[in-house]
């Protein structure tokens, strides 16, 4: 398939300009864009509202039966799931299936970790070890599109995400008394949706959420139209099994959609005509449980700013850890309840953050250990754990520069 700028350059190429007017040529693209954009509004549906009900589980005053049920629930869970990998790949993307970290207790508190887009549960790994050595049971999940084939992409729905999302909670529910979520881009955007419908969830963990994009927002919007749903564009990674390496249209507009529902969902914000940093804003405020961020301002996908702005308005303690500098000085100061701690001026890229390394990708990220600290540090804080011997200094730590990063 041709790539989606020749297709609209076609389109703009049948369009009777002045051949000399440049301005003129950009300002028909331009206008033909923001048309199309505002026609596929109505392709990218808003999502129905989600029956809710408690994942709250009745145990015993031990919570071994709990425990027990968690593990048998998470076992075959896992194996459906390793069932289709090997089935769809041939087992080629088996390191991408789920993990879980259970402690032989059922703990105070759980966790569950969701990955990004085009992801798959290897990039929680990291992530779910440091929380379990800090006292918690974590589960990962395994998103449906995700780890199996590209192709799997292409009738995937964000209603099967927050489905999978819910099964989740349960077996997190299962193995701790009280639950945390937390993901990863798409996965922060999916915690953020399950956090403010399920009023159960005590601790929010983001590690660049797909809170807005930012600089594809109008592309990845024309993506739900039907016939660019299953536009491919290959990038710059290599091959490898636990991240794909083509990117399927339609799972951009997936994403899409789960945004746009994040932003509108709430009954302040149903008027079309409130503008989007309201929006933002008021999604914030429906979160009311400590939240812990971590984000890159070199980060091409998602927008520092729209997280910040987001972290600002969280009604409870936000820890917002950062790489790299900010090019907006004019950010809005941050309330009491937020505390910015910059972890180097180095900023990474997108996918780098949530591992310590990827061999697959050659990724690398030489503050993760720090960054898990603190994350852990928050937790403890604010949710009274015992962390053990959580380190609270933060040593001095660079990343890789920016030049010699791999592909993201």
């Amino acid at each position: 398939m041709k790539n989606l700028m020749s297709l609209f350059r076609e389109e703009y190429d049948g369009v009777v300009v002045d051949s000399g007017s440049v301005w003129s040529r950009r300002i028909v693209l331009r206008l033909t864009l923001l048309l199309v954009v505002f026609v596929l509004e109505g392709c990218a549906h808003t999502l129905a509202p989600k029956l809710e009900s408690s994942h709250t589980q009745i145990c015993a005053p031990d919570g071994q039966d709990c425990l027990v049920r968690g593990h048998k629930a998470f076992e075959d869970y896992h194996r459906l799931k390793v069932e289709t990998i090997q089935y769809k790949s041939l087992g080629y993307r088996l390191p991408g299936a789920p993990v879980a970290f259970i402690h032989p207790v059922r703990t105070e508190y759980s966790a569950l970790l969701i990955h990004g887009l085009n992801d798959s549960a290897y990039y929680m790994a990291d992530l779910g070890e440091s929380l379990h050595r800090s006292g918690l049971n974590v589960v990962t999940v395994l998103l449906p599109g995700h780890g199996t084939d590209t192709r799997d992409m292409l009738d995937v729905t964000t209603e099967q995400w927050r489905t999978e999302v819910d099964k989740g909670l349960e077996m997190a529910a299962l193995v701790g008394k009280k639950v945390i979520v937390g993901g990863f881009s798409l996965g922060g955007a999916l915690a953020i949706d399950a956090v403010t419908r399920r009023p159960d969830i005590h601790g929010l963990l983001l590690f660049s959420p797909a809170i807005k994009l930012r600089s594809f927002d109008t592309i990845s919007s024309l993506m739900c139209a039907p016939g660019l749903r299953t536009y491919e564009r290959k990038t710059d990674l290599p091959q490898n099994p636990v991240k794909y390496k083509y990117r399927m249209g339609n799972g951009a507009c997936q994403l899409i959609r789960l945004m746009k529902r994040n932003l509108t969902a709430s009954n302040a914000t149903e008027n079309r005509m409130v503008i989007a940093s309201e929006q933002l804003r008021e999604l914030a405020r429906r979160v009311k449980v400590p939240t812990f961020m971590a984000l890159s301002y070199a980060d091409e996908r998602i927008s520092p700013e729209a997280a910040l702005e987001f972290a600002h308005n969280v009604q409870a303690p936000v820890l917002v850890a950062t790489f790299g500098k900010t090019e907006n000085e004019s950010t809005a100061p941050l309330s009491g309840t937020v505390k910015i701690l910059p972890l180097s001026d180095t900023g990474l890229q997108h996918s780098y953050l949530v591992r310590r390394s990827n061999p697959y990708n050659g990724q690398e990220n030489q503050c993760y250990d720090t960054l898990a600290s603190v994350m852990t540090g928050f937790l403890s804080e604010q949710l009274y754990l015992d962390t053990g011997s959580s380190d609270t200094s933060h040593p001095n730590c660079e990343p890789i520069s920016e030049e010699l990063q791999k592909p993201d």
